[in-house]
């Protein structure tokens, strides 16, 4: 690989981990307690354990989340009428203002990132973007295809 190709792998990591602390600091919270904000928004309501999974944490931190959320008034938590062996979490209504504000947020943020990239540039990154994922898929299969 040469020097061209070493720095454009270490500034797009280096785009990627920036954005997202300087979003974090935008929004004053953490990429993990918006992703739990955002999927309850997008799935109603659901177990700790169904919460585990899909963020990929442990269960101790999913607790300690939504003990914080609930505490805030963000979140309820219910047993499942179901099987009352598990708890159900869902956003309240000062929850459901905490992500709308998110997402205005974001909007902001990514228009605030682009100013002065005209859209020829951004849809050419775009599509250097897709490629990259592309040979990343390619390259899980063929992996997967010598296992």
């Amino acid at each position: 690989m040469d020097v061209f190709e070493d720095t454009f792998f270490q500034q797009l990591a280096a785009v990627c981990s920036e954005s997202r602390q300087a979003f974090d600091r935008h929004v004053g919270m953490s990429q993990l307690r918006r992703q739990l904000l955002t999927l309850l928004s997008e799935s109603g309501e659901l177990s700790h354990a169904a919460l585990q999974q899909q963020l990929a944490v442990d269960g101790a931190t999913i607790t300690r989340l939504v003990k914080q959320f609930e505490s805030e008034g963000v979140l309820s938590r219910r047993l499942d009428p179901q099987d009352n062996r598990y708890t159900l979490v869902s956003l309240t209504v000062s929850g459901q203002q905490i992500v709308a504000g998110l997402r205005a947020a974001h909007r902001l943020f990514q228009t605030q990132l682009l100013n002065g990239i005209p859209r020829e540039e951004q849809e050419l990154v775009l599509h250097v973007l897709e490629r990259l994922h592309a040979n990343i898929r390619a390259l899980q299969e063929e992996g997967q295809q010598q296992k």
